[in-house]
């Protein structure tokens, strides 16, 4: 009933405000897998090389989905107050990391491009994605504070988890790839898989 109410926008507020909620996991969901593949194509090439050709699709549609959350939230949610934002906000650590998180991911989202690679150089531009994992962790962090509740704590729905648990399985692998001897990639052309796969071929 709850969910029907909401595709229904029986009651817009509340329709908008679910909707920002389920485009915020979204988000954070095609964010986490774009950075899946990586490592997982490193370890399993054969398997996940394939999908290096969509990653960028898939990270760049999850900062879209991150963008309109974060200009609803700060519209609506805050009403563009500076006061509601920083001074006034209970959870000012959760805003303050979904802030820290949005910039590194708008900084991945310009320069994921072959031109921004030949202006910054390679190993610039590969530090520069990089830290995106840094985004990552801190998008996690603003998820678990918004969702502690007094007296009851972390409270994420069945399907929410499932957003809490890639990105963190994102961190893992990355960390994990410290350990791991595979291959580095070495230019660009790796990274969006094509000259991986014909040099498989």
């Amino acid at each position: 009933q709850k969910l029907f109410d909401v595709v229904t926008f029986k009651d817009l507020t509340n329709s908008l405000r679910e909707i920002n909620k389920v485009l915020a996991l979204a988000s954070i969901g095609l964010i986490a897998i774009s950075f899946i593949v990586g490592p997982l194509s490193r370890m399993f090439p054969q398997e996940f090389t394939p999908w290096l050709a969509h990653r960028k699709f898939i990270g760049l549609s999850g900062f879209a989905l991150a963008l309109f959350h974060t200009v609803y939230s700060l519209l609506v949610i805050y009403a563009a107050d500076i006061n509601k934002m920083i001074f006034a906000n209970p959870k000012l650590f959760g805003f303050l990391s979904a802030v820290v998180a949005f910039v590194i991911f708008l900084v991945m989202a310009v320069t994921s491009n072959a031109k921004s690679v030949k202006k910054m150089g390679y190993d610039k531009w590969k530090m520069v994605q990089t830290i995106g994992y840094v985004g990552l962790a801190f998008a996690v962090v603003h998820f678990v504070i918004l969702e502690i509740k007094p007296n009851v704590g972390l409270d994420v729905r069945p399907y929410g988890l499932i957003f809490l648990i890639l990105p963190i399985i994102a961190l893992i692998l990355r960390i994990g790839m410290i350990f791991i001897k595979s291959p580095e990639r070495t230019k660009f052309e790796h990274h969006t898989g094509e000259e991986l796969l014909e040099e498989s071929e």
